[in-house]
């Protein structure tokens, strides 16, 4: 086998068996407590030593951490995706926000122990800034599409926490099933949709 080839299997097993770390680490991010998660059942749930999974993080942190970053990189390709002819509209972005959210409740959470003072060496913070600046980009692109002509960057901002905020405020509300809080949180984020459109358009 040419070299070439043999170098491009290798990078391919390689990326494959982190794939394989990755999904087990967030079906298990996704039954329980993220925190509470050890490397020693991610590794049973992966199929692999917990060696292995030495051998691609330095510490749980890295692994949490790119658990967050894939999710964050997933909603930025959906928002992308939408970008047919036009960006989509701000109500769309919304509601396709929060939808990823409701479907991913693991992301959220770990963004609030991430931005909340989860500790970072320099690395990985600035891996995690280039990340969510590429997701803003694109929330920006949509903003200023909309005709708000306040700076895009703040609004955007705003915009992000608002719909943070309804998941932190009632996507575990006690007595509610996972599909009356979906409804519910997506009736929210059209209304604050509806609140930053005509409320920032004309200033």
């Amino acid at each position: 086998m040419p070299e070439n080839a043999w170098n491009d299997l290798k990078h391919n097993e390689r990326d494959a068996r982190r794939r394989l770390i990755l999904d087990a680490a967030r079906d298990l991010f996704a039954e329980k407590d993220f925190k509470s998660v050890t490397v020693r059942e991610i590794a049973k749930s992966a199929g692999v030593s917990i060696g292995t999974i030495y051998n691609y993080y330095d510490n749980i942190t890295e692994l949490f951490l790119d658990v967050f970053l894939t999710n964050a990189e997933q909603i930025t390709h959906l928002i992308r995706q939408e970008y047919q002819t036009a960006p989509p509209s701000l109500p769309r972005l919304c509601d396709l926000y929060v939808t990823f959210l409701n479907d991913n409740m693991t992301f959220y959470q770990m963004m609030g122990h991430f931005m909340l003072g989860g500790e970072l060496p320099p690395a990985a913070t600035d891996r995690l800034n280039r990340v969510m600046r590429s997701l803003m980009d694109r929330i920006d692109d949509i903003v200023k599409a909309s005709g708000i002509s306040e700076p895009a960057r703040h609004i955007s901002h705003a915009l992000f926490s608002a719909l943070n905020g309804i998941m932190i405020s009632y996507a575990g509300y006690p007595g509610r099933t996972a599909p009356e809080i979906k409804a519910h949180t997506l009736r929210l984020a059209g209304v604050v949709a509806d609140v930053f459109h005509s409320g920032l358009k004309n200033n």
